[in-house]
């Protein structure tokens, strides 16, 4: 018999506000970095359309200092959190949640937790190995001439430990020996002065595993497939660089990837990693059929496929999940969770349940897009 909270209709919200980040090429620490948010406005903008599309009034804000009055003002029903980093900083990302829990407004995506572990790989690769997930043999490291443990086994991967989205990730991040180690780390060291990364490389596939939750968290794994061109590394041993990523946008070509024991691993690293509502786990397939966790995204490029080519969403709709469905099933879950229902697992802690205290609101012209900047 089903649980008496799962028969109570859940409304979609009547007023959204999306953020983004605000982005100013000073902000960040190289062009590289710049360059996977310089469009957040843009993309924000298409995920607004469909938003509108349903019947919901929309404003979009960047992420900065002045968004407390503009959310105050538009008083919105629930907020869509699309900010990858505050002042081109993905560690300040936690404090949007932070901000939303204070003006008490439900948001999508994972809490100020699961933000805050998602910026230090280290620290979640050790929750994933010490719950059961497997991940490479890996070493934190803090300076370039750092003494590298005598266990790792070359080829090894170095990458940044505080940031994701491919950024400083080229064919030579795959080291075939000490001296190709000590020149990238000395590489991203000396460009992002922060600490590093260094695997054991997992010659094999590459699976993208999106997660969505609900009342049942579903898993949709998918291979990404690297077509002639891309790159000149032989089979096994193609990844994802932020070229193709972001400058010749290859390598978004996926198959349906079926493995029960990859899905249910992905549904406990989900919750181990304290994620909510939507994200995506990196996933290297080695030659014997084992699974390897390289890389988690609380807060995965979000848009519709078409328009943005997120990866996310691509495989979403490859499942048959269309965008305004997925924008359905986060709206449901975050406005139940709002509303003090409990959700799957009592696993919602992130989430406020007392109603918005926030000032009077202004008019906003029903089902009109308003389009919010500075």
């Amino acid at each position: 018999m089903p649980n008496g909270d799962q028969t109570v209709p859940i409304a979609l919200p009547q007023k959204v506000a999306i953020l983004f980040s605000d982005v100013k090429r000073e902000y960040f620490p190289s062009e590289e970095a710049y360059l996977t948010e310089k469009d957040a406005d843009v993309y924000a903008d298409e995920v607004a359309k469909y938003v509108v599309k349903m019947g919901i009034d929309v404003a979009l804000f960047p992420g900065n200092e002045a968004v407390v009055n503009k959310l105050k003002n538009f008083r919105p029903d629930l907020v869509i959190n699309l900010v990858d980093s505050v002042r081109g900083d993905e560690t300040l990302n936690a404090s949007v949640p932070g901000m939303l829990e204070m003006l008490h407004l439900p948001y999508t995506g994972s809490g100020i937790l699961g933000q805050s572990l998602n910026t230090n790989k280290y620290l979640t690769y050790q929750l994933l190995q010490n719950g059961g997930i497997p991940v490479p043999h890996h070493q934190l490291v803090t300076q370039p001439n750092q003494l590298i443990d005598p266990v790792l086994r070359y080829p090894l991967f170095a990458k940044l430990n505080n940031m994701h989205s491919s950024i400083a990730i080229d064919d030579n991040n795959i080291c075939q020996n000490e001296r190709e180690l000590r020149l990238k780390l000395k590489e991203l060291y000396e460009q992002y002065h922060q600490s590093m990364l260094v695997d054991e490389f997992i010659a094999g596939k590459e699976v993208t595993v999106p997660v969505l939750d609900g009342l049942n968290t579903k898993v949709y794994p998918a291979e990404r497939i690297f077509t002639n061109g891309e790159t000149e590394k032989p089979e096994g041993y193609k990844i994802v660089t932020f070229k193709q990523k972001w400058i010749t946008w290859q390598g978004t070509t996926f198959l349906k990837h079926d493995d029960d024991n990859l899905r249910e691993l992905a549904r406990k690293a989900f919750g181990l990693v304290k994620m909510s509502d939507y994200s995506r786990f990196d996933v290297r397939v080695d030659g014997a059929g084992r699974n390897y966790f390289i890389d988690a995204n609380a807060n995965p490029f979000f848009g519709p496929p078409q328009e943005t080519h997120s990866p996310f969403t691509m495989i979403l709709e490859m499942y048959g999940v269309n965008f305004e469905e997925i924008l359905r099933r986060l709206f449901v879950n975050t406005m139940r969770a709002a509303s003090g229902l409990s959700a799957p697992k009592g696993e919602r802690t992130n989430r406020p349940v007392e109603p918005p205290k926030i000032l009077p609101s202004v008019i906003v012209p029903k089902k009109k897009f308003w389009k919010i900047l500075g």
